[in-house]
């Protein structure tokens, strides 16, 4: 076999941080974690079947969905049985729901 010549290889000569710097952000008290009002299920509907029946994928689509226990800040992936499955591996009851709205990003 032939013998190739070395790849050029630049000197590092200085100090790499990378991903060290950690930021903390204060929780804003002002912030509303609860969304007081509540849709019908056909409004609900209404804007899953637009997120879903857009031009593109409905994952590059965040969304905040509000239930009766928690509250989601996600993309959703499909909706099957009565269920739609988000992004971030979580299964929501669409019945559960009583607010959804696009994230403004």
């Amino acid at each position: 076999m032939k013998k190739l010549p070395k790849i050029y290889q630049n000197k590092i000569d200085k100090v790499i941080n990378n991903n060290k710097k950690i930021d903390y952000v204060k929780k804003d008290s002002n912030k509303k974690n609860i969304i007081s009002d509540r849709m019908s299920s056909s409004e609900i509907n209404s804007i899953i079947d637009g997120i879903f029946n857009e031009d593109g994928y409905s994952f590059n689509i965040p969304v905040i969905i509000q239930t009766n226990t928690k509250r989601y800040e996600t993309s959703l992936i499909t909706r099957t049985n009565g269920y739609i499955l988000t992004f971030d591996h979580g299964k929501i009851k669409v019945e559960d729901i009583y607010f959804i709205q696009r994230k403004n990003s």
